[in-house]
């Protein structure tokens, strides 16, 4: 069960981490929208980063407090 809840706490935390950078990633791209060759595929990779550690969390978090 102690096995168990601590790799629970660390996919929550890989999965906070990951909604961060995207979020950071976001951030980046967006500020330096201008100045950067790439600022479009960095928007769409922070998306992608950002939507899947939202389906993570929601599925770590809430699925299993159902079951």
């Amino acid at each position: 069960m102690e096995e168990n809840k601590g790799y629970r706490r660390f996919k929550i935390g890989f999965h906070a981490f990951l909604f961060i950078f995207g979020i950071v990633l976001i951030a980046v791209s967006v500020a330096s929208w201008n100045e950067m060759n790439r600022a479009v595929l960095y928007l769409i990779l922070g998306l992608v980063f950002a939507a899947e550690s939202i389906y993570g969390l929601y599925k770590d978090v809430y699925v299993r407090r159902e079951e």
